[in-house]
């Protein structure tokens, strides 16, 4: 790999995570502290007290039990914490497995590590479909991966410390497994098949989504591969999916043992079904008929029933709430009761259950909103309780989630953006069924049928999954809306490089930057130092250097970036070796750099130490003044050639 490409490489992985970037710190939601918590409590139970970080619970420190609050009583919600392992209340679902994910990006980073992990298996699935399994060209790569980090809501999903965007990973990994497994290396299979696992462990859900997803593969072997020489291969693909279903749930399965095994109390699942099923009119209905003659526990709470779904299950208010209120012993029966009780309404008014379950999987479908990453008033209050205080204290300096107008832009933009290349994606499934017996080199029918129906069944069965066994939440939707648009960028690449000839990258990139004049250019490239200076800056400063050692870091890596692209795209070639090259433009940038750095550090140390950010603004504009002259005259000035007669 060239020099080039890692240079370009760095910068998408920075472009991943712009969200995050912008915002000043990773997204949070209120449920990433019961993830994180997960394995800090482990840490502490087997290491002791002096392993304990911000997030350990107080009650963990104290490693005594309280009683249990009992059912329907009135005593403060503190005292029975959805999440207290002392207190034998686990809530299963929250997998320990993404949580080492973000312990450890705690211990390291203020949790950038975690996000940049995101952001680089994002990258990895990106590359290996493109180049190594489509062989598209690098450009076209960049293009099509830049273009989905502009135009989807896939940066807010890296960004979020939540296992959401996994679903859209194991999404693409099923793909690369299914369609190329042939054309992959050993170490690109034992990767590929490690992401899934990987996310089919971070969440239920995303479990039996792999489960579906094997079906779908199976089945579209069975009709379009039978009779082709891949079909062979189907057995070892069809034995690594199964492996890695088993060992999906023995993972559920040893969370379930380990926390029994350190608390004495099997985690508890929440009743989502329970919770849908009432709040969709049959179970209720199922309730007032049958409470007075077949006693379940949920009948205890009927004076608040109908009530919505997050309500019945996380509401904290004793008048409204149903499962958050409860005692933990009641919690479990609730848990315990959900299959008979579901199964019962099933029975008694089946046609009324699968109506509303057909309209909630329709409403999923088409919901794509990012609601529960912008916070309200009452959210920001959960997290003042939940978030150690330096996070809080980010949380509130945060430059992106506290805009309704960005929200509300967001959510129009995604929407319509998911539609339409949902759409898109199915018109393009119709192909290869239409020409079943048909061959084609630009798109293999034994890869491609993958490609489109693993696509189309991943949007579908997500939103069943989703709006049927919980509650529709745009969030859901949201999360695998940019797979879409991203295969449809990939058809567009492998038509437009078979009916034209591959350019030189160089050349092409070289012959539509000079479309602009040389200063514009500079000071395109002077921006993309800027950005990478300032989220380089935002990624060391997370391991702990001051701020002024942080940005001595982040100016070498920025001073490399932009000699690379001034060298491709702005001046003309000197004609010089590189080396001796880089040593003028290091020259240059010394002084314009140290110019920068002396007004950032006035700044810094003075009126702006809160906001060092805009103080790299500041210097940056200092700099680029002494900068284009410098590299016009000295850097890249042609190299003169003596005649000797």
């Amino acid at each position: 790999m060239t020099f080039n490409r890692l240079i370009a490489l760095f910068l998408l992985l920075l472009a991943s995570a712009w969200v995050a970037l912008v915002n000043g710190q990773p997204l949070f939601m209120t449920d990433t502290s019961a993830y994180v918590r997960g394995p800090d409590f482990a840490a502490v139970y087997f290491f002791g007290n002096q392993v304990a970080t911000s997030w350990t619970q107080e009650r963990t420190l104290q490693r005594t039990e309280q009683p249990s609050r009992q059912a329907n009583s009135d005593s403060p919600v503190h005292d029975m914490s959805l999440n207290a392992p002392y207190d034998k209340a686990v809530l299963s679902g929250r997998s320990i497995f993404y949580g080492a994910l973000l312990y450890i990006g705690h211990l390291t980073s203020q949790l950038w590590l975690s996000v940049f992990a995101q952001a680089a298996i994002f990258l990895y699935l990106s590359n290996t479909l493109a180049l190594k399994c489509l062989r598209l060209s690098f450009l076209t790569f960049v293009g099509v991966t830049s273009a989905i980090l502009i135009i989807t809501p896939v940066s807010f999903f890296i960004s979020l410390l939540m296992p959401d965007v996994f679903a859209s990973f194991l999404i693409v990994a099923m793909i690369i497994l299914a369609g190329f497994w042939d054309v992959l290396k050993p170490r690109d299979r034992i990767i590929v098949s490690s992401i899934i696992l990987y996310s089919a462990l971070n969440h239920t859900s995303h479990l039996i989504l792999l489960v579906i997803l094997s079906a779908v593969f199976a089945g579209t072997c069975f009709i379009a591969e039978r009779k082709m020489i891949s079909f062979r291969s189907f057995s070892k693909r069809a034995a690594v999916l199964i492996a890695l279903i088993v060992i999906g749930f023995v993972g559920e399965l040893a969370f379930s043992y380990g926390t029994y095994y350190m608390i004495g109390a099997d985690p508890v699942r929440p009743p989502f079904v329970m919770a849908r099923v009432i709040a969709d009119g049959p179970g209720y209905q199922f309730l007032q008929k049958n409470c007075a003659t077949k006693r379940y526990i949920v009948c205890n709470y009927i004076d608040r029933l109908p009530a919505h779904a997050l309500t019945f299950l996380w509401s904290t208010d004793p008048k409204i709430g149903v499962f958050s209120v409860a005692d933990l012993a009641t919690r479990t029966a609730l848990s315990k009761e959900q299959g008979s009780f579901v199964f019962d309404v099933l029975r008694s008014d089946p046609f009324a259950l699968m109506s509303s379950a057909a309209k909630n999987f329709v409403r999923q479908l088409t919901m794509v909103r990012l609601n529960e990453i912008f916070p309200d008033q009452n959210q920001l209050d959960a997290f003042r309780a939940k978030l150690p205080q330096t996070y809080f204290d980010g949380m509130l300096r945060s430059h992106v989630i506290f805009h309704d107008w960005v929200l509300a832009l967001a959510n129009a933009w995604y929407s319509s953006i998911y539609i339409l290349s949902a759409l898109g994606l199915l018109t393009c499934a119709i192909w290869p069924f239409a020409n079943f017996h048909k061959r084609s080199d630009t798109f293999p029918m034994q890869q491609w049928v993958h490609v489109l129906t693993i696509s189309v069944a991943a949007i579908v069965v997500n939103a069943a999954i989703c709006g049927v066994l919980s509650e529709p939440t745009g969030r859901y939707q949201a999360r695998i809306s940019w797979i879409p648009l991203f295969i449809i960028f990939l058809i567009i690449g492998r038509l437009w490089e078979a009916r034209s000839p591959t350019p030189n990258e160089s050349e092409l990139l070289r012959g539509l930057a000079e479309q602009l004049p040389r200063p514009l250019r500079f000071l395109g490239v002077g921006g993309i130092g800027l950005l990478t200076d300032i989220g380089t800056f935002t990624i060391i400063a997370a391991f702990g250097p001051h701020a002024l050692i942080a940005r001595l870091g982040s100016l070498a890596i920025a001073t490399l970036v932009t000699w690379r692209l001034n060298r491709e795209l702005t001046f003309d070639r000197s004609g010089r070796h590189q080396h001796d090259e880089a040593l003028r433009y290091a020259t240059v940038t010394i002084v314009a750099q140290g110019t920068s750095y002396a007004i950032f550090a006035a700044l810094v140390l003075t009126v702006l130490a809160a906001m060092p950010q805009v103080a790299i603004v500041i210097g940056a504009a200092g700099g680029a003044l002494l900068s284009y002259k410098g590299h016009h005259l000295l850097s890249f000035a042609p190299k003169v050639v003596h005649s000797h007669s």
